[in-house]
């Protein structure tokens, strides 16, 4: 670093300040494109918008042939199923909501298809899920 230089207002600057300031003043002064200062106050007003795609985050197995991934929060999972493969019967402590989003899900000789959706309550169970073509299946289990 250099040596600093006081102004005539007392502050002080130092060879590397004075050096830069020199540049500064050697390039003409740039208007923003028009706009500019509009969009950049509406992204930080802006909602953040989160996105997670398919493929993206951290699929576990669940079952053979079945796997899951977490999305919103603790309570919800994606089920990707794969044409045969089931989900063995089980009891639920909580409320869970299901809606097939692709696919066939099979429990006790019930089809669900494409946007159907039932609701298994607390303390209740299933019986074993099934899947002729496979199946993609939105759970959301009660908080």
């Amino acid at each position: 670093m250099g040596r600093n230089a006081a102004n005539d207002d007392g502050f002080d600057f130092s060879a590397e300040d004075l050096a830069m300031a020199d540049l500064d003043l050697a390039a003409p002064p740039l208007e923003p494109p028009p706009g500019l200062w509009a969009r950049i106050a509406h992204s930080l007003d802006a909602p953040r918008v989160s996105i997670q795609r398919f493929t993206e985050g951290r699929w576990r197995r669940l079952a053979p042939g079945v796997r899951a991934k977490q999305i919103w929060d603790a309570n919800t999972l994606l089920l990707d199923c794969r044409p045969g493969a089931s989900i063995p019967d089980h009891e639920h402590k909580v409320e869970e909501h299901v809606i097939v989003l692709r696919g066939d899900l099979i429990s006790a000789g019930d089809v669900f298809l494409e946007g159907d959706y039932h609701v298994t309550p607390a303390g209740g169970s299933h019986p074993v899920w099934t899947t002729k073509t496979g199946c993609l299946v939105l759970v959301r289990g009660a908080a």
